[in-house]
């Protein structure tokens, strides 16, 4: 077998005393893009060049497409290509020593039960489920192999957060590291404009969280948790001088449309239409009579592009709208966005911009704003159907909207 020949590439020390800590776990808790993908992505290949054939070595992410990214950063790293293997649908990287670097996903635990795993990391360890991190242990007994959890503050109400705790209260076999963006910056990884740009951009709990790993610890679990009745709540009407944007929910009880307008540097929600017990067909009807003469543009739930049942002939409801409404331009994605990227925008746009909601007309996003709670997941609470505060429709028009309208406000970070 070929000797395998390597030179680390250069990196800042505080990646290199990451890396280098002789305790078996370790747990980072870092500002975002400060290099600690990197810097684990040369300890992970490390560990599998001092490792033996038919060895494992783990990459575990929350998604297939986090883990996707690590392989293909991985396997590019690596610039000989006549010493590895690489398998794209297995998302697979074996050594010439006959070491498997495998890239995984959290979002199942019992899959990660295997054998002879010698070495883990958990990227973005605080967005999976504890059982995941009880399932990579128990894979791990038998090697007495080693891991690594590395990840941005996400609250305090998780496992990994108080995981964290422990290692940082001096957990036997654990070190705590902490890289904060004024780290980053010393170390030439980032530039202080961008720190300052994102501080003005992101809702300031997000910031703290992202870049300098300073948690929200109010405990609060509102989705809307930047909104405040003083500020976002103030008569407006529909002004036919400005397009207005439609934006749909379609559950059966209510079916609902948030009516929207954006000028002279304020989002405006007029209107937002609840119906019970309705369809799609009064729904337009009723839209067509407030809204005549208006410039009509139209977005929501990318799920009514499927064809249901509920409509006449088992259309879909996009399809409906466009028969029964003169609306100009249709903005509706392929996918909803993530819950997770929904709420950030939300808030960046609640926190940085002048918002403003009808306290009449608009009563059901308003509730929403303020009643609306996420779980530890991050998820909307929506349970119990006959509980108001969990039904979440007039909220859902709202960050339909602005996903469709808005989102280029900021660059959403990846959840």
């Amino acid at each position: 077998m070929s000797k395998l020949e390597y030179t680390r590439p250069w990196l800042p020390d505080y990646q290199k005393d990451i890396i280098n800590a002789p305790e078996r776990y370790t747990i980072t808790e870092a500002t975002t893009k400060a290099g600690k993908t990197v810097s684990h992505i040369i300890w992970i290949i490390e560990r599998a060049m001092e490792g033996k054939a038919g060895q494992n070595c783990w990459w575990i992410a929350p998604v297939y497409s986090q883990s996707e990214i690590a392989f293909t950063r991985l396997r590019r790293f690596i610039t000989d290509p006549t010493v590895f293997k690489a398998n794209e649908s297995k998302l697979t990287i074996t050594l010439i020593n006959g070491v498997t670097i495998w890239f995984k996903t959290a979002d199942k635990p019992d899959n990660l039960f295997g054998e002879d795993v010698i070495a883990a990391v958990m990227d973005e360890f605080t967005r999976m489920k504890e059982k995941a991190w009880f399932a990579v242990r128990s894979t791990l007994t038998a090697t007495r192999g080693d891991c690594k959890f590395i990840g941005n503050v996400n609250g305090i109400a998780n496992w990994g957060y108080q995981l964290a705790r422990k290692a940082e209260a001096g957990k036997e076999h654990w070190k705590y590291f902490k890289i904060t963006a004024d780290d980053a910056v010393r170390a030439g990884i980032l530039q202080e404009e961008e720190i300052q740009d994102a501080k003005a951009t992101y809702p300031l709990r997000v910031f703290l969280e992202l870049y300098y790993g300073i948690p929200d610890e109010s405990g609060s679990n509102k989705f809307c948790y930047s909104f405040k009745e003083a500020d976002h709540v103030g008569s407006c009407k529909i002004d036919p001088d400005y397009p207005v944007i439609l934006s749909f929910d379609f559950n059966y009880n209510p079916i609902s449309c948030g009516i929207f307008q954006n000028y002279k540097g304020t989002i405006f929600c007029p209107e937002m239409v609840k119906l019970d017990n309705s369809n799609i067909y009064e729904l337009c009807e009723v839209l067509n009579t407030k809204l005549e003469g208006c410039i009509l543009l139209a977005t929501g739930d990318a799920t009514g592009k499927a064809n249901s049942a509920l409509t006449k002939d088992a259309t879909n409801y996009y399809t409906i709208i466009k028969q029964s409404m003169s609306i100009a331009k249709f903005k509706v994605p392929t996918v909803n966005p993530k819950m997770e990227q929904s709420q950030v925008l939300v808030n960046a746009i609640l926190e940085h911009t002048k918002v403003q909601f009808d306290p009449d007309k608009a009563q059901g996003l308003i509730f929403d704003c303020k009643f609306v709670s996420v779980n530890n997941e991050g998820k909307i609470i929506k349970t119990d159907r006959e509980d108001p505060m969990q039904q979440a429709d007039a909220l859902d028009t709202f960050r339909y909207y602005l996903n469709a309208f808005h989102r280029d406000f900021m660059k959403i970070p990846d959840a």
